[in-house]
């Protein structure tokens, strides 16, 4: 069984259609979303239209939450003063932008898929089992780890929120991170998502860049009014 896993969509929607239909030509069994469709880019409504329109199963971000909740903040690690600003004018715009019928939609997504395939369980989250805005990057320690597969009973634990992806075996399972389909963080302008090939307990994870017209979206988002940083993010992959 093939399965395509992708996250942090962040409003690209150039990005999201390039990773779908690279998604299709594989022949993918199913498909799966793991959150953040909307901030830092300017089509938070179509990415949301797509998704709905796909019948994608998606679990909620902490950003979906933020922006379906009409929160003030949404639960991001800042790494200093001017990021928490600039972070403060995209949870601004994109409240703005986003209708209230995607809102309403963004408030009902689920915070936790789970499902059996190949004889391993899996469990899907956005941040961690524990909080939808939890980090767990490459280098989290192998103890937290094991505690979250061991605690959800799943053989395997897939997350986003990072934007780097990451294959990591450990003592009780795996765990996977997904990296980003619409704001990368690893390095270059392609966009990214997992594609996990299942069969009799055994499991291979395969991590697939597909490149894009990056510039497009670049130049939309200062064309809308948002962070030129956010622009050189898309155009580089860096943060």
């Amino acid at each position: 069984m093939k399965i395509a896993i992708f996250a942090d969509v962040h409003s690209n929607l150039l990005g999201l259609q390039a990773v779908l239909a690279d998604i299709r030509q594989r022949g993918i069994d199913t498909i799966y979303c793991l959150g953040d469709l909307v901030g830092y880019g300017p089509r938070p409504n179509e990415v949301i239209d797509l998704l709905r329109q796909e019948n994608i199963p998606t679990v909620m971000g902490n950003y979906d939450d933020a922006i379906g909740h009409m929160r003030f903040i949404c639960g991001c690690d800042y790494k200093d003063e001017q990021a928490m600003k600039l972070g403060e004018r995209s949870i601004l715009w994109t409240k703005e932008h986003t209708s209230e019928e995607n809102k309403a939609w963004l408030r009902q997504l689920p915070e936790r898929l789970e499902f059996n395939a190949g004889g391993l369980k899996f469990l899907l989250v956005h941040g961690s089992p524990r909080q939808l805005n939890e980090y767990l990057f490459e280098n989290t320690p192998e103890k937290v780890l094991n505690q979250f597969l061991t605690e959800n009973h799943c053989d395997v634990l897939v997350c986003g929120h990072t934007h780097l992806p990451y294959h990591k075996q450990v003592a009780e399972g795996h765990v996977i991170n997904v990296g980003s389909a619409g704001k990368p963080k690893h390095g270059n302008a392609n966009v990214g998502y997992a594609l996990l090939d299942v069969a009799e307990g055994n499991l291979t994870v395969e991590f697939i860049q597909v490149p894009y017209d990056f510039e497009q979206t670049a130049r939309e988002i200062e064309e809308v009014g948002l962070p030129r940083e956010f622009a050189q993010i898309i155009r580089t992959g860096k943060a």
